[in-house]
């Protein structure tokens, strides 16, 4: 096919995207709603992943010394703590610098204190963040077994919980956003059948007129390209609309779980480049796909 031919169709299928704006307008409201659902679905789950990810990073373990660890026991402890996988960060706390925070925890009261230096029972100890809470377990009973460790404060059953928890949320997630891809793929390649139905005797005469297989599909692909983009232009600026006035909203509310929520949104200036990508992609693909497999039944004359 020339350069001329090829542009020539590609222009003919833009504007039989606006010759038959009924059918288009029918193919745009159906796409853009179900990118709207899809996209919205996506965002949720981005979002309390991120929650997740933000409680997982507030936790960590504590590893108690014991009270006649020397020098050479603390260094040997904290070099097997530099071995060990899924370690995210850990640093150490001596004795002296436990009784300060703990004076600096109790404030005003801190004075109480005074005097507890040299007999100090306060322990010293590591900090350590594991990179995911769903190793955290294995941190721990791996620390277990170092003689000079007396006891080991770790948010275990939390942990538990927590992956448990986003890991079923994870899959019920996917297995939803599947369904909705699916859903929205057989209702746009219906409509897409419907409007190439309502023009198969376009199709039929080009056909008897000696016109090529691809002469008469590439308009026809151009045109669900068109319609995809445009859905997905007007399915980005509603989302975003949405996800904006969602996020003023709760957090203006005075409600403090939700003004919580608010404050834990991603911005979508992180997020409008993804969303827009996913959005233009999945239009086109569906868009070429749905009127280039449809069209076929079409060409068999």
């Amino acid at each position: 096919m020339r350069g001329s031919s090829f542009g020539y169709l590609v222009r003919q299928g833009i504007i039989n995207t606006w010759i038959n704006r009924m059918m288009s307008a029918a193919s745009i409201g159906i796409l853009t709603a179900c990118m709207i659902i899809v996209g919205g679905s996506g965002l949720l789950a981005v979002n309390i992943r991120d929650i997740f990810k933000s409680i997982e990073e507030k936790n960590e373990l504590v590893v108690f010394l014991k009270d006649d660890a020397d020098a050479a026991a603390i260094e040997n402890l904290g070099d097997r703590i530099d071995t060990l996988d899924h370690i995210s960060s850990y640093y150490f706390v001596s004795k002296e610098d436990a009784l300060q925070e703990q004076k600096e925890f109790m404030g005003d009261k801190g004075y109480l204190l005074n005097g507890l230096e040299d007999d100090n029972p306060l322990p010293a100890s590591y900090r350590i963040k594991v990179d995911s809470l769903e190793y955290l377990g294995y941190v721990v009973d791996e620390l277990k077994m170092y003689n000079g460790v007396e006891t080991i404060s770790a948010p275990t059953d939390l942990a538990k919980t927590l992956t448990g928890v986003e890991k079923a949320f994870l899959i019920l997630g996917s297995i939803i956003i599947g369904i909705l891809i699916v859903s929205s793929a057989v209702v746009i390649s219906n409509t897409i059948r419907l409007t190439l139905y309502a023009r198969r005797r376009e199709i039929m005469i080009m056909k008897y007129v000696g016109a090529t297989d691809s002469f008469i599909r590439l308009p026809f692909v151009v045109e669900g390209i068109t319609i995809g983009i445009v859905s997905a232009l007007l399915a980005f600026g509603v989302l975003s609309l949405i996800y904006e006035s969602l996020g003023t909203m709760f957090g203006g509310s005075g409600i403090s779980w939700l003004t919580g929520v608010s404050s834990q949104l991603i911005p979508f200036s992180r997020l409008w480049k993804a969303v827009l990508g996913s959005f233009v992609g999945f239009g086109v693909v569906l868009g070429a796909f749905g009127s280039g497999s449809s069209i076929r039944r079409y060409l068999r004359v």
